[in-house]
């Protein structure tokens, strides 16, 4: 059995996919890069990223952009700070600091300068609009769309873990780009 995504997606994945291209070029990346050093973007944004250690379980990771409210032991980020869980899966920390950087390159960091994001959207306030703006960003900074159609079609048969692999991002992620895009996923 297969799934498609939804052809409502296709203009807001096609507005960001431009704006991460755009975004890549001005920092002097190939738009159809990968896998991307998103360490390296961080810094080339002014942005530092830090593990860290949450008392809420549920907590992947926070995006700090006003230096006030940085704990002493970090030397804040220039634009902004992420903190991401310690220990996390590379794949999903990859994500998570792509998706954090959605937030502040789309301004999504409100006025009180500090903004986190609960694994699954529990907890804290949540904003569907903005996580599902900064979930586009980071797929498409992580896997661009021509990359990731070209490997999809020539290495899904050997499946979806190896594209993921590629990627150095999650198989839930693969899978949702891959509907996003609307390419036929194997359920798994």
């Amino acid at each position: 059995m297969m799934i498609r995504g939804s052809p409502n997606l296709a203009s807001s994945v096609r507005e960001m996919e431009d704006r991460v291209r755009k975004l890549k070029e001005s920092l002097g990346i190939p738009p159809d890069q990968y896998p991307v050093d998103i360490l390296g973007i961080a810094s080339a944004l002014g942005v530092k990223v830090y593990d860290a250690e949450f008392h809420n379980p549920n907590i992947s990771g926070m995006v700090i952009t006003d230096r006030k409210r940085v704990p002493e032991w970090v030397t804040p980020g220039e634009r902004a700070t992420i903190f991401v869980a310690k220990g996390e899966y590379p794949p999903r920390k990859a994500f998570t600091i792509a998706h954090e950087l959605g937030h502040v390159v789309l301004g999504h960091v409100g006025g009180e300068g500090l903004r986190t994001d609960l694994f699954r959207g529990q907890g804290l306030p949540y904003d569907p609009q903005a996580e599902r703006e900064a979930n586009l960003f980071a797929a498409a900074l992580l896997m661009p769309e021509e990359p990731f159609r070209q490997v999809w079609e020539a290495f899904a048969g050997r499946g979806i873990h190896y594209v993921a692999a590629l990627f150095g991002v999650s198989v839930n992620a693969a899978a949702v780009r891959a509907r996003e895009h609307g390419l036929e996923v194997p359920l798994f």
